[in-house]
């Protein structure tokens, strides 16, 4: 049987502290600290779990180091002595997310155990455009920031491009947000998980920051990346630290599903300018979903192509086409090949591997140095 104790509540955060195991004596005791704000989107924990053997260790811990009550069951020991020390203020909310949690985990290793760290992200979308986003988390493990651009659907992300900071870089990060307001968003409109006495926690302020700059149009979605670039060139101005990732975008030119033999039959194009002499990348794929006696079976035919050799492509394209695109380098090649397809040039009508080794023979006359790369998957379940 699971029992539940409520060891603190704060209105005004919308914050419980509670603990959870089996009165049994099996399975695990968790420490939680949840924030329930006043949208489901915004709720978010941090937590802490033990398998019971352990909680007579931590027990015994805090009853020595704080001179605590001694009780006979473990459980009942260590819920009280969190009690005590909340009351006591030894264990309190004041510095924020994850204080609680983080407190207890210290106590954990001074007692020479090494808990689980978990919970639920705290998480929210600054701004959606259909299938593009920009979004923000701070991660219940161990509170990195990751503010992230993504194109797609969550399932196939045609681009996801992010930057990651420690949360030691809190303070700075908020300094650079909040100086870019003329107008910070007022604290009675911040939501109130979080809010610590008549303030705001960190956490918050954060939150709110980039709401403003979201208001303003600051982070307006545009080309791939660019959002994601814009906030990395203010943090580098800014001095503040932090790491870069995402640099692949994708996307499907054609995808056909063959009723004859339930075959998805798609041509797909990759850039990523990290990977080099392979950052121009078209794929044509043959998906066999199971039939029968067959479990199911994949082909992808690769031909790819250097990265720096995108405008001689596209000049080489627009001039086969009788064309002169706009937009981005990405876009106009893009738009080459949808042209092709519309024309018959590439698509479901061809041989088997007949597109990749005609875009492989267009690029080479275009001047690119090619390479070829095939893949298969069998499912053996």
């Amino acid at each position: 049987m699971r029992r539940k104790d409520i060891l603190y509540v704060d209105p005004s955060s919308d914050l419980i502290v509670s603990t959870d195991f089996s009165s049994s004596g099996e399975g695990a005791f968790t420490f939680e600290e949840q924030y329930r704000g006043p949208e489901e989107l915004r709720r978010h924990s941090y937590d802490l779990t033990l398998p019971y053997s352990e909680v007579p260790v931590l027990g015994a811990f805090l009853v020595g180091r704080f001179g605590l009550e001694v009780l006979g069951d473990p459980a009942e020991q260590l819920v009280h002595c969190l009690e005590e020390l909340i009351t006591r203020g030894e264990l309190s909310p004041a510095g924020g997310g994850s204080a609680l949690r983080d407190q207890v985990f210290a106590w954990c290793e001074e007692a020479g155990l090494a808990p689980r760290r978990g919970g639920l992200d705290r998480h929210e979308v600054l701004l959606a455009r259909g299938e593009a986003s920009v979004e923000l988390t701070i991660n219940s493990y161990n509170r990195q920031i990751i503010f992230q651009e993504c194109h797609g659907p969550v399932a196939d992300r045609s681009g996801l491009y992010q930057l990651h900071l420690g949360h030691t870089t809190l303070g700075a990060l908020i300094d650079v947000l909040e100086g870019r307001s003329p107008d910070p968003t007022p604290p009675e409109e911040v939501p109130a998980e979080g809010r610590l006495g008549k303030g705001l926690s960190r956490d918050d302020r954060l939150f709110a920051a980039f709401r403003a700059v979201a208001a303003r149009g600051e982070l307006e979605l545009g080309e791939p990346g660019a959002v994601r670039d814009r906030a990395a060139g203010w943090l580098a101005a800014a001095g503040v630290t932090f790491q870069s990732y995402g640099s692949e975008w994708k996307t499907t030119l054609l995808k056909v599903h063959r009723q004859r033999n339930d075959c998805i039959f798609a041509l797909r194009m990759t850039f990523d300018p990290e990977r080099g002499a392979e950052g121009i990348r078209f794929t044509e794929s043959y998906d066999y979903l199971p039939l029968a006696d067959d479990p199911g079976r994949e082909y992808a035919y690769t031909v790819q192509a250097p990265y720096d050799c995108l405008p001689a492509l596209i000049a080489y394209f627009d001039q086969r086409l009788g064309r002169t695109g706009t937009g981005s380098p990405q876009t106009r090649l893009i738009d080459c090949f949808t042209a092709l397809i519309t024309r018959g040039d590439l698509g479901d009508n061809l041989p088997l591997r007949e597109n990749h080794l005609r875009v492989g023979t267009w690029f080479e006359a275009a001047g690119a140095p090619t390479t070829t790369e095939t893949w298969s998957w069998l499912n053996s379940d």
